[in-house]
């Protein structure tokens, strides 16, 4: 748990310094602050689930949570021409982030595993 808190905070800082390569003055700038938004929410709700758990709790929409968060991000980068540029930073990230994917996602088949010995 620990370990997983210290790797969310790098992210949390990783992401702050992504957004802020961002700067929504593109065309499609309503676009991009959905993106940005889709790919914030769904963080956080995969987070949510780690913490609080629920009946989400299963592999199939963790993964959907974390295409939810990523590729929404890329899109964007994409948009602003960034995505090459940054190729080292965002591998950074895909890494921190699927360190708390997997523990996200291995809670998730262990308490799905416990529903099912119990119901």
């Amino acid at each position: 748990m620990l370990f997983e808190g210290i790797v969310i905070g790098i992210y949390g800082n990783w992401l702050i310094t992504l957004i802020q390569q961002i700067t929504f003055t593109a065309i499609l700038v309503n676009l991009q602050i959905i993106l940005t938004l889709v790919s914030l929410s769904s963080l956080i709700v995969l987070l949510a689930i780690g913490v609080f758990g629920g009946r989400l709790e299963n592999h199939y929409v963790v993964l959907l949570l974390a295409f939810l968060h990523f590729i929404p991000i890329c899109i964007t980068l994409a948009m602003e021409s960034l995505l090459i540029p940054d190729a080292f930073f965002l591998v950074i990230g895909g890494i921190l982030f699927s360190m708390i994917y997997m523990a996200e996602h291995t809670r998730a088949r262990a308490a799905e595993r416990v529903r099912k010995r119990i119901g």
